[in-house]
């Protein structure tokens, strides 16, 4: 198990860093103010307000989509896709902090245990 992760070492510290690019992308898409945007899309003023909202979150996402790329060329692609899942971890870490609304159900945290426990097994399964 240990030689698997010093074989893939490189290409899983890019996907967990892809990973929580991916998720970072998507709270900003999620916190990025659109409300009224049927009025806000009338307007050239609105058009770029409404561009400036979420080209955050896709710049983040893109380099996030890069980066994962790179990471792929580094390892096993059977060891390293399922690193990307920790996006769903991350994901649900950043909307804890900065989205105290949303609900978090036990269910969650059981999904969140389960798929850091099989990143972990088949990350440690490389020949």
């Amino acid at each position: 198990m240990i030689e698997s992760f010093k074989k893939n070492r490189n290409g899983i510290l890019l996907m967990l860093v892809s990973a929580l690019s991916l998720s970072v992308g998507q709270l900003l898409w999620r916190n990025a103010d659109l409300s009224d945007i049927g009025t806000k899309l009338s307007t050239f003023q609105g058009i770029v307000s409404v561009i400036l909202a979420v080209l955050p979150g896709f710049i983040i996402y893109a380099v996030g989509a890069l980066v994962m790329t790179i990471a792929l060329g580094m390892g096993e692609l059977s060891i390293l896709q399922p690193v990307n899942t920790t996006s769903y971890v991350f994901a649900l870490i950043l909307s804890a902090i900065f989205i105290p609304d949303e609900p978090i159900t036990p269910m969650m945290i059981i999904g969140v245990v389960v798929i850091i426990a099989g990143v972990i097994l088949i990350g440690g399964s490389s020949k």
